[in-house]
C-alpha cells in the first residue's frame, strides 16, 4: 500500500512540472503569434466561447471568426513602432488538474528593442484533449487585496 501511494505521489509530482511547462509553451506560442499578427494562429490557442473581462463590459467570442475580429482590433490599435512582446513574471494556479489560472505580466517593445508599455492579465485555461486552451482573460492595472 505504501509503495502504491509513493508511486502515485511521485507520478503526480512529475506531472505538475510538465503541466506548467505545457501552459508556458502555449503562452509563448500565443505571444509569438500576437507579435506577428498571425490571427489564424492566435485563435487556435482558444476554447470557445471565450470571454474578455474589461472594466466596463465583458466581450464574448463564440467563434474563431469573432475572435479574429477582436484581435484585429486589439492588435491594430497598437502603435506602428510595436515590434513584439515578452512575458514578465508568470504565476500559475492549477485547479482540479483541468483548469489553470495564470497571472501574467507582459512587456511590449518598440522596433529599437526598448519597452514602451507593460501590462498584466489573468488568463483562464482549460485542458481539452490534452491541450491547454485559453477560455478567458481579464486585463488589469492594479489588484487590491480586501481584508
Amino acid at each position: 500500500m505504501f509503495k502504491t501511494i509513493s508511486l502515485i505521489f511521485i507520478f503526480s509530482t512529475l506531472l505538475m512540472p510538465n503541466e506548467k511547462e505545457n501552459i508556458l509553451n502555449v503562452l509563448e506560442d500565443y505571444n509569438k503569434a500576437f507579435g506577428e499578427a498571425n490571427y489564424s494562429q492566435i485563435v487556435s490557442f482558444f476554447d470557445y466561447p471565450t470571454f474578455f473581462n474589461l472594466k466596463d463590459k465583458t466581450i464574448i467570442a463564440s467563434s474563431k471568426f469573432k475572435l479574429k475580429l477582436i484581435y484585429k482590433k486589439i492588435r491594430g490599435s497598437l502603435p506602428d513602432y510595436y515590434s513584439y512582446s515578452k512575458w514578465g513574471e508568470i504565476n500559475i494556479q492549477l485547479i482540479d488538474d483541468k483548469i489553470a489560472i495564470v497571472d501574467a505580466n507582459f512587456l511590449r517593445y518598440k522596433n529599437d528593442n526598448t519597452i514602451f508599455e507593460s501590462g498584466s492579465a489573468k488568463y483562464h485555461l482549460r485542458l481539452e484533449d490534452d491541450e491547454w486552451k485559453i477560455f478567458g482573460l481579464t486585463p488589469y492595472k492594479n489588484i487590491e487585496i480586501l481584508n
